[in-house]
C-alpha cells in the first residue's frame, strides 16, 4: 500500500538543504524558535502549518539568509542571466 503524504503547503526544500550543508540540525533551529521537533520538521516539510512572519524573522537573523531566497520565491533560482 503506497501513502500519500497529506501538504499543506510546498516544502521548503532549499532551507533544508541549506541546513544540511552549513551542519544546522533542526533540532538546534527549533530550540532558537522555542518550537518543538516535530513542529519544526512538519513546518520544513509542508505536513504542518507555515512558519509565522516572526519565525521567518527569527530563522533568516539567526542564520543570515534572506527571507526572498528561502521563503518568498523558493522555487526560484537565483540565476544571472546572460542578454545577448
Amino acid at each position: 500500500m503506497v501513502y500519500e503524504v497529506k501538504r499543506r503547503h510546498l516544502p521548503y526544500t532549499k532551507l533544508k538543504a541549506f541546513l544540511s550543508e552549513i551542519d544546522v540540525k533542526q533540532k538546534d533551529l527549533a530550540q532558537t524558535l522555542g518550537i518543538s521537533n516535530v513542529a519544526l520538521n512538519q513546518k520544513i516539510n509542508g505536513t504542518g502549518g507555515d512558519f509565522s512572519l516572526e519565525e521567518v524573522r527569527k530563522i533568516c537573523r539567526h542564520l543570515n539568509i534572506s527571507s526572498d531566497a528561502f521563503f518568498i520565491e523558493p522555487q526560484v533560482s537565483k540565476m544571472i542571466t546572460k542578454q545577448v
